[in-house]
């Protein structure tokens, strides 16, 4: 999870926890490259606004290096114009999310998307 506001990671990182996931955290767009590169998470929630390079631009790096291609990306942030949210699209993002929104629902999109793809994975139907 990456986002520059401490009480939104900490409101998420409880709600996430409290399903049973993992949660690594980040500030920078510099410090979720490098947690990325390592851990190899299944899924990330990136806000758009961060220092350094922008949510875009990470999420474009996901989905363009071969060893991360197949992470789960949720943008998550205040810019809810149309141009955001087309450009979110041109750089791959599986799920554009505008704040404010219910923590409770988020973790049930993530619980969504997570059995969504082992679903593709494991039923060569859907592939």
């Amino acid at each position: 999870m990456v986002d520059d506001e401490p009480g939104i990671r900490k409101i998420l990182r409880l709600f996430l926890e409290l399903e049973g996931f993992s949660v690594l955290e980040a500030i920078t767009a510099n410090q979720v490259i490098s947690v990325i590169s390592k851990e190899k998470p299944q899924l990330v929630i990136l806000d758009v606004i961060l220092c350094g390079q922008t949510g875009f631009d990470v999420c474009e790096w996901i989905k363009n290096n071969p060893e991360t291609k197949d992470i789960i990306v949720f943008l998550f942030t205040a810019l809810n114009q149309d141009h955001d949210y087309h450009e979110g699209q041109r750089v791959g993002c599986d799920l554009y999310l505008t704040k404010p929104q219910n923590p409770k629902d988020i973790v049930e999109k993530v619980n969504q998307f997570l059995n969504n793809k082992y679903y593709n994975q494991t039923n060569p139907i859907n592939q």
